[in-house]
């Protein structure tokens, strides 16, 4: 008889069935083909980014993540008679900067509450080993995956790709860290980036940029809003927020950056596409009326040269990276 792995957690249906979440096994390789043959083009095409269908040497490699630092897990329905169905999987592989890479699966007739029970089971598993984030390419088109990693908040990385964005979750407290080792000056943009700017890489040149969407288009609340440190502005560089709008939210933002992270400038772009920007700190040498980006620049190599020493490229914040 086979053994089946520990379970991580257990919900009872109405109908007596189960659904048991717990590591993937060697002995799954045939549940996850039946899985994904049940995929639809769409399905798969926001799976691959192609009409790609995955054959049994993908799912044989999927099935041993954990060998390679990753994990695994399968949703499985056990029918009253026994009987047992792979529903959904969601794994990681580890990332040459110490994340994790994201991918989540989940039958049609099971998506709604199974793909956010499922990513959460992963998560408490990425931070039990360690892992600080996940992380995954996703189509501007798959709207499922993005709800996904809005209910646990996110942030963007900027690139040039207009089809996709890399989207970050943290697998501790409300936002995610830092990816990797300092790369650069490290700028946090908060708010509604224009799209040229928050997704359009060509302009960061060597800065290490995030976009967060600020404290009103997430589920989880800014921990700026509540008193607390958040790891991303506090081993910030520079935080732009951009084109705020009046609301109070984003006046307590404002005022909470300088009384809780009191070393890292922050710049104010305005609206109306002006290129305007209000700068707290005007001792660093830059003129407030440039181009918000030339701004920016400016600002975040300075800071950037005050932490970081020796050549190194070692933090010396002293609050860096962990969570919030």
């Amino acid at each position: 008889m086979t053994v089946r792995s520990v379970e991580m957690r257990r919900v009872q249906l109405s109908d007596d069935r189960i659904v048991v979440i717990r590591p993937i096994e060697a002995d799954d390789v045939d549940g996850l083909v039946a899985l994904y043959e049940g995929l639809d083009a769409d399905d798969r095409y926001r799976r691959f980014f192609s009409m790609y269908f995955p054959q049994r040497p993908f799912f044989e490699h999927m099935v041993v993540a954990a060998q390679r630092g990753g994990a695994c897990l399968a949703a499985e329905v056990v029918d009253p008679s026994g009987a047992r169905r792979i529903v959904a999987e969601a794994d990681f592989e580890l990332l040459p900067n110490g994340d994790g890479e994201l991918a989540v699966t989940v039958d049609a007739s099971w998506r709604g509450w199974l793909g956010p029970y499922l990513l959460d089971a992963l998560v408490e598993s990425a931070a039990a080993s360690g892992v600080p984030n996940l992380e995954a390419e996703v189509l501007v088109s798959n709207r499922p995956m993005f709800a996904l990693v809005r209910g646990r908040g996110h942030v963007v990385v900027p690139q040039d790709d207009w089809t996709t964005l890399r989207v970050v979750i943290g697998t501790t407290g409300r936002v995610p860290s830092w990816p990797g080792q300092r790369a650069g000056p490290r700028v946090l943009i908060e708010g509604g980036w224009s799209e040229r700017r928050r997704r359009g890489a060509s302009w960061t040149g060597g800065l290490q940029v995030l976009a967060c969407p600020g404290p009103i288009a997430r589920r989880r609340r800014c921990p700026a809003l509540d008193g607390e440190q958040c790891p991303l502005a506090a081993s910030a560089d520079v935080i732009v927020i951009s084109n705020p709008p009046d609301g109070e939210e984003w006046k307590v933002l404002r005022a909470a950056h300088p009384r809780l992270h009191p070393d890292v400038p922050v710049c104010v772009a305005l609206g109306g596409g002006t290129g305007q920007v209000e700068l707290a700190e005007t001792e660093l040498g830059v003129d407030p009326d440039a181009d918000v980006i030339a701004v920016v620049e400016r600002v975040a190599e300075a800071h950037s040269r005050r932490f970081v020493g020796d050549g190194n490229g070692e933090d010396r914040h002293s609050h860096s990276d962990g969570p919030a």
